[in-house]
């Protein structure tokens, strides 16, 4: 009888087992046709995406070209340029370097940087935490026609010391470049070396991102994708140019894989614990008690129904989102790595929260 009711029992959960799968197949089957639709509509060049559902990797695939002229078709091992999603790298490398010494993103830039005498007062005087959240208002040098390619640090510094700030201090939610040229400084500080050879020992070796490597468009990066812009109309190659001093912003290059393998490895707190995480997630303050849109390097938002989101977007044609439940813990993460498109009537970021509401809405 007690056989019996075993095999029972397993037949059981064979069976819901089995239900489960052909009910995920079924939402992945219909992203995928949206996804289909989406990169028509938008001539989107190529595009590679991968869903976790509760840190578990669901389903990822590849549509389109790696490269339009010569006609490679985009395959799941192609780097991308990820530009700004290298800040949640960066963020997660910089919480961990404070957690070995003792500090916090309340001190400001002379805590840290107290032997440089090229910054300016006012410079000094910012917290770590107001140039992750992008409410310092330093002088931004995109608003200076410097770009994320500069020849120095120095240049960037001497061509906008004297510049006005955007805002005062922790008044307005703004986005950045010039904070994360300090953000690479102060890592490098505390690590005691430069920020390449740190990142590729401690986190790409370390933990197999064999893949990862910073490098503007000028490099030559091994499976690379070519990325492309509108421009009047004409499909283009858009040279996402990045330097060194600009490399904890934006320039690394990575697979989907990996970008992957890196977030499991951040959610199974073998980096940081869920409390420190929980820190850098939280949208931080401005002075009036609202809350801005990033946390501590990371995009943050609060939505609706008990939902919270935090990544960042790439260039304007890339995204990494993590969306969770406050209350279930139901997650999930939409990873969206595109080379470009010919009509952006719809941004990344909007794919990406389809993607993730449709995944939500039928578990």
């Amino acid at each position: 009888m007690k056989l019996i009711l075993q095999l029972f029992l397993i037949t059981c959960l064979i069976g819901k087992s089995y239900a489960q799968e052909e009910n995920n197949k079924s939402v992945f089957n219909k992203v995928d046709t949206y996804l289909e639709s989406t990169i028509d509509s938008l001539n989107i060049i190529g595009l590679n995406y991968a869903i976790l559902v509760n840190n578990k990797l669901a389903h990822k695939k590849s549509f389109g070209l790696a490269q339009a002229q010569l006609k490679v078709p985009m395959t799941l091992d192609k780097s991308f340029p990820v530009a700004s999603i290298s800040k949640l790298l960066s963020s997660v490398a910089l919480h961990k370097l404070l957690n070995i010494y003792d500090r916090d993103v309340s001190e400001t830039v002379e805590d840290f940087l107290s032997n440089r005498d090229d910054l300016p007062e006012s410079w000094r005087k910012l917290t770590l935490q107001q140039l992750l959240s992008h409410t310092s208002g330093i002088p931004d040098q995109i608003d200076y026609q410097i770009f994320l390619a500069p020849d120095s640090e120095k240049s960037v510094i001497d061509a906008i010391k004297d510049k006005p700030f955007s805002s005062k201090p922790g008044t307005e939610s703004k986005y950045n470049a010039t904070g994360f040229l300090l953000i690479r400084a102060i890592i490098e500080q505390l690590a005691n070396r430069d920020f390449e050879s740190y990142m590729q020992e401690q986190y790409f070796d370390k933990f197999g991102l064999s893949s990862a490597k910073y490098g503007g468009f000028k490099q030559v990066i091994p499976n690379r994708v070519t990325c492309y812009q509108n421009i009047n109309g004409e499909l283009e190659m858009f040279p996402l140019n990045y330097s060194s001093p600009m490399y904890a912003g934006a320039g690394l290059n990575i697979t989907i894989g990996d970008l992957i393998k890196w977030f499991q490895t951040i959610q199974k707190e073998k980096i940081l614990t869920k409390e420190q995480l929980e820190k850098i997630w939280t949208p931080v303050k401005l002075n009036n008690g609202k809350e801005s849109y990033f946390g501590l390097g990371w995009e943050s938002y609060r939505l609706q129904d008990n939902y919270r989101m935090v990544g960042h977007g790439g260039a304007g044609i890339s995204s990494f989102r993590h969306y969770w439940n406050e209350q279930t813990n139901q997650n999930v993460t939409v990873i969206l790595l595109t080379n470009g498109a010919l009509n952006w009537t719809i941004r990344p970021n909007q794919i990406n929260l389809q993607i993730a509401s449709m995944i939500l809405d039928d578990e």
